[in-house]
Order: structure tokens, then C-alpha cells, then sequence
């Protein structure tokens, strides 16, 4: 009964954390963001394993999920870090967008965020400047990958805990012998009167 219940929850969580991408992933590319994207298509592809493995009642490939999520929780702690600017990293570097010069789809299409154009010299050429959003970009970006660190956290535990209990309840039934352990492993005895020799 533990493990029916513990195989919901997991698989409930596997769904959720399909959508939470599919939607990161929309948003990545908006923004041309082909890091993410490329790291998101590889998530998308260990969930589907994970959901396989879920429902077949495999256990080596909830464990295989489980730990892809250890990997996806430090992709996302990177990311949070680039955004939010810790020690020397910085989303400025480019590294996200593979140095195609993009930026996050949030940096100009924010809540409530408004370009504003400004004449510089004399009307030869204008500036644009994002003003007025409701959030930074950064802190949009950094909530999508701490969500994201929550889910892949609660996903490695719970998927190491059904794989335990996948492991647990089956039941190595041999087909051959029937309950007998030892009748599968034993040679028949032979009953002809002709013995084969080797060569």
C-alpha cells in the first residue's frame, strides 16, 4: 500500500515537473536562450524516463531519473547563481545564450515593464530603456530555477525511496521450477541410455 501511494505522489510530481519546464522551455526560446534550452529537451527526455519507469514498476530507471535530478539541481543553482550575480559570475557573460548575444525573454517583456526611447545627440539616435517592471528579470529568472531546485530535490528522494520500495516487494518468482529455488539450478537427471561425450 506505501508504495502505490509513494508511486502517486512520484508520478504526480514527474507530471508537475513536465509542466514547469515545458513552460520554462517556451519561455527560453522567446529569448533565444540555447543553454537552457538544450539542458530543458534533456530533463524533458530523463522525465519520460522517469514516468516509464513509474508506471512499469522499473526501478532502474526511477533511479536513473533520481539521479539526473542531483545533476538538474545543480544546473539550476548555477543558473540562479549567474543571474543573481554570486562571487564573479554574471548572466552578462553570455554564457546562456551560447554568445549570440541574446538576453532573457523577461528582460523586456516583464510585468508591467515599459521601453521608453530617449533622443541622444540632438535626434540623431535614439536609446531605449526598459522602466517601470514589476520584477526584474533576474528575480524571474532565478524563481523559474529555484522551483526548479525544489522539484528536482523532492523528485531525487522521493524516486530513491519507490525504487526501494520497487526493489523490495518483487517478488523473484522463477517460472521454470516453480517455488522451488533450487529445481532451476540443478541439471535434469538423464533417463536415456545414450550419454553425450564431449569431442
Amino acid at each position: 500500500m506505501g508504495c502505490c501511494r509513494g508511486r502517486n505522489i512520484l508520478l504526480f510530481l514527474l507530471v508537475l515537473q513536465l509542466l514547469v519546464v515545458l513552460e520554462r522551455q517556451v519561455f527560453d526560446f522567446l529569448g533565444f536562450m540555447w543553454a537552457p534550452i538544450i539542458a530543458n529537451f534533456i530533463h524533458i527526455a530523463f522525465l519520460i524516463v522517469g514516468i516509464f519507469g513509474v508506471l512499469q514498476y522499473r526501478s532502474p530507471y526511477v533511479v536513473t531519473y533520481s539521479v539526473w535530478c542531483l545533476i538538474w539541481f545543480g544546473i539550476n543553482l548555477f543558473i540562479m547563481a549567474l543571474y543573481l550575480e554570486v562571487d564573479k559570475v554574471t548572466h552578462k557573460d553570455d554564457w546562456l545564450s551560447l554568445s549570440t548575444g541574446h538576453q532573457s525573454f523577461w528582460s523586456e517583456n516583464g510585468i508591467g515593464c515599459k521601453t521608453v526611447t530617449a533622443n541622444v545627440n540632438d535626434g540623431a539616435t535614439e536609446a531605449s530603456k526598459i522602466e517601470g517592471c514589476l520584477l526584474d528579470f533576474e528575480f524571474v529568472e532565478s524563481i523559474q530555477s529555484g522551483a526548479e531546485c525544489v522539484l528536482a530535490f523532492a523528485g531525487f528522494w522521493l524516486g530513491c525511496w519507490v525504487a526501494r520500495t520497487f526493489t523490495e516487494e518483487d517478488d523473484h518468482f522463477d517460472f521454470i521450477g516453480g517455488f522451488d529455488y533450487n529445481s532451476a539450478h540443478q541439471p535434469p537427471t538423464k533417463s536415456s541410455r545414450m550419454q553425450m561425450q564431449p569431442l
